[in-house]
């Protein structure tokens, strides 16, 4: 989710291959009962600790956007990390199942057989279909594995799979008894500049190695950039010193110039910020350490050096990146999601200010979907509508948020109501919590871990809080 590339740093993820695919029948579309097509929908499973007619809880690992899950979701992986580390102690059984559309082991795994016309293959993939798929792969689980209304369910995501989750419980509550929903954007925004002045935010933030003079010097040294551009000599000197730009006259035009410095002249993570990452500026204190140094010059030669720090391994993570079909997700941001990160003149944004505009990031929604700006706009609100934005009414959801993470700006930061807490991560990026424990892991990151877990027991141990499923 969010800036479309998601890059990996060198720290080992913890990734492995987990158990083989199962495979169950789902409908093609849950809105339409006259049509009877199906496909077969893939889901994981760790029963290690788990005993067949015990009252042991259920964790449902919401799969979502993005490459395809493996089994390791259930036993080792960014997504639910949080929940496989918790089984020992509660002898829960573990599902994870894949989101429809977003990694078809085959086409008889996927709502439809072709994508020769997006706009036409791409109409049964939605959140709201996805939540449908959660609650039938619900009953398949139940009669498959003899489960009854002991056995309570918890499901967990990070990001969009947050939001499901999330939803999940709120939408379907005699099916699925508590939430995590970690990292979860539930408010849905067309023009979403608050990711960049969150992302200038988190280079200020002292914990992770930011400092006010850094993120001031990226502003700085991005703000010239654009005077830079705008006249030939300018864009000789850029040449000469960012190797990421083929030659002079390659910035003459916007595009190149929005793609150059439009999200900035390096990457600067925030969203996935890692602070014991080991590359050479691959996380905020290694860049601030760069951009505060003045023995490197003016601001624009150290966004040159940053950048020319990150090359090697910034090209490999890329060029490993899932090369996919990618306009998926970009086909629920238009119907759906908007979530347009963009950098505009007078914002808080410390990128190239008015390269990168609301209409440059939706301009695909019209080009390739045939969907114009105001029905973009009016899926949009329908979704704040449909799901209720930051009030969803409901119990038993926890909302964490980490303090660098851009996507924080358009989470639950303040309860609800009763019945929804929120946790706070200081210092932590995207749902870095739901990651397996490392040694190197932030202080706030591991307690964070433990109060989630502690909020579990809770829901789970109320007698008074049990669901009722027959």
């Amino acid at each position: 989710m969010g800036d479309y590339l998601t890059i990996r740093s060198d720290r080992a993820s913890g990734d492995s291959e987990g158990p083989p695919p199962r495979y169950f029948v789902q409908k093609q579309d849950h809105f339409d009962g006259s049509n009877a097509q199906t496909w077969l929908q893939a889901y994981y499973v760790n029963d290690t600790f788990w005993k067949p007619g015990s009252d042991a809880p259920v964790f449902l690992c919401v799969g979502g956007e993005g490459p395809a899950l493996s089994g390791a979701a259930v036993e080792s992986s960014v997504h639910c990390n949080v929940a496989v580390e918790f089984l020992k102690d509660t002898q829960a059984l573990m599902f994870a199942v894949e989101h429809r559309y977003y990694g078809c082991h085959n086409m008889s795994a996927c709502p439809v057989s072709s994508f020769a016309e997006p706009a036409r293959d791409l109409r049964f993939l939605s959140s709201r279909q996805a939540l449908a798929d959660l609650a039938e792969f619900h009953a398949h689980a139940t009669a498959h594995y003899g489960l009854t209304g002991n056995n309570k369910w918890v499901t967990f995501g990070g990001s969009y799979p947050g939001m499901l989750a999330g939803w999940a419980r709120l939408r379907f509550p005699h099916l699925f008894h508590a939430s995590i929903a970690s990292s979860a954007p539930v408010q849905a925004k067309l023009d979403f500049p608050e990711y960049n002045d969150v992302t200038r935010y988190a280079y200020t933030v002292t914990s992770v190695g930011g400092s006010g003079a850094c993120a001031e010097a990226i502003a700085q040294g991005h703000a010239e950039i654009g005077k830079l551009l705008g006249d030939a000599s300018g864009r000789e000197l850029l040449s000469r010193k960012f190797k990421t730009v083929p030659n002079a006259s390659w910035l003459e035009d916007r595009e190149h110039q929005r793609e150059f410095a439009g999200e900035g002249v390096a990457y600067f993570p925030s969203q996935g910020n890692d602070p014991a990452c080991e590359s050479p500026a691959c996380n905020i204190g290694k860049i601030c350490a760069i951009m505060t140094d003045s023995k490197r010059g003016d601001a624009v030669n150290r966004l040159a050096a940053v950048a020319e720090s990150q090359a090697q391994w910034l090209d490999a993570s890329s060029n490993n990146a899932d090369v996919g079909w990618v306009d998926y997700w970009g086909w629920q941001t238009c119907t759906e999601f908007g979530f347009y990160q963009t950098c505009e003149v007078g914002s808080q944004c410390f990128y190239t200010q008015g390269l990168d505009t609301l209409q440059d990031n939706m301009a695909f929604c019209t080009e390739i979907f045939g969907i114009e700006p105001s029905t973009v706009a009016s899926n949009v609100n329908y979704t704040n509508v449909y799901y209720g934005a930051l009030k969803p009414v409901g119990t038993r959801v926890l909302w964490p948020n980490g303090e660098v993470d851009p996507w924080s700006a358009l989470s639950v930061l303040k309860s609800p109501q009763p019945g929804q807490p929120t946790l706070w991560v200081k210092g932590a990026s995207h749902h870095f919590w739901t990651h397996p424990s490392a040694s190197t892991d932030q202080q706030s990151v591991v307690q964070a871990r433990a109060a989630i877990r502690r909020q579990i027991w809770t829901w789970l141990q109320d007698p008074s809080l049990t669901t009722a499923l027959q």
